[in-house]
């Protein structure tokens, strides 16, 4: 039950062996989707595949704790996103909205990653 919740198919493998894949795939995907929301790329058939790949990543990586914020923070978008239609595009309020919780989700991804 609990993967239904989170939206996380079971063929999701865990990352065995591919950590640091694990890790630079999530890197690049905050950036991505950031750097995209900064282009004014704002409708939602451009940010929810991204987003959706971040999520299942950080599903993967088995040392991320279970309650990770940034797994929230990225399952709350990808809900709002799932609530629009395809060409639909987040408002200015939006769009810096999403860019203030990426960021924090990014910056506690790089706090746990030292830690």
């Amino acid at each position: 039950m609990e993967r239904i919740k989170e939206d996380r198919p079971i063929t999701i493998k865990d990352d065995k062996g591919n950590l640091n894949r694990c890790i630079a795939d999530v890197v690049s995907l905050f950036i991505t989707v950031m750097d995209k929301l900064r282009l004014e790329i704002r409708a939602m058939d451009e940010i929810q595949p991204d987003l959706r790949e971040l999520m299942e990543t950080m599903h993967r990586m088995s040392h991320l704790p279970p309650d990770f914020e940034g797994r929230q923070t990225v399952s709350q978008w990808l809900q709002t996103l799932s609530g629009m239609s395809a060409s639909d595009e987040l408002d200015d309020s939006q769009v810096r909205q999403m860019l203030f919780d990426l960021e924090s989700a990014y910056n506690a991804f790089n706090r746990f990653l030292h830690a």
